[in-house]
């Protein structure tokens, strides 16, 4: 990927060259769709980032265009993680300096990544947990019932909650 260079250079601003917001935002958001990095496409728009956040405040149709473009984005995104975890890529064997071959290499922490995106069951399980006992904590009244008081009451909840269900 070629990416504008940090250092501004002597070139007029789009703004100077008479490029319409309309062209600029254009040019934001086709850089933009190519990696995903506000910084880099704006430098690419010639703008400056607070811009594109104006942008969004104020414009609607820029924000449902930016939203396209994050969709294009993490859709180039996905692409390189399948490339890197499933066709993988050639890197250079050295020996004694000299180049012997090519080792075709292969992500499986990227093919990880992608599995869990793609199929829940891979996902790591978790659960929150939340017991009256942590309200107790919180509710100073509740600290003086009886566990006995606090089962009953958990009990009734529970019935509650299955008639409204």
């Amino acid at each position: 990927m070629n990416y504008p260079s940090r250092k501004r250079d002597n070139k007029k601003s789009t703004a100077e060259k008479g490029f319409s917001t309309k062209a600029r935002q254009r040019l934001f958001l086709q850089a933009f769709a190519d990696h995903a990095n506000v910084l880099l496409a704006a430098r690419a728009a010639h703008i400056n980032r607070t811009t594109v956040y104006v942008w969004l405040e104020k414009d609607e149709d820029f924000s449902f265009a930016f939203n396209q473009a994050k969709e294009d984005a993490k859709d180039v995104l996905r692409a390189e993680i399948y490339r890197r975890a499933v066709e993988g890529w050639d890197e250079p064997v050295f020996s004694a300096g000299k180049l012997a071959g090519k080792v075709r290499k292969y992500s499986d922490t990227l093919l990880i990544f992608h599995t869990k995106a793609l199929m829940p069951e891979y996902r790591e399980k978790q659960q929150l947990d939340v017991t009256s006992r942590i309200q107790m904590q919180r509710d100073p009244t509740l600290q003086t019932l009886t566990d006995e008081e606090i089962e009953a009451l958990e009990a009734i909840s529970n019935r509650i909650t299955r008639e409204q269900g």
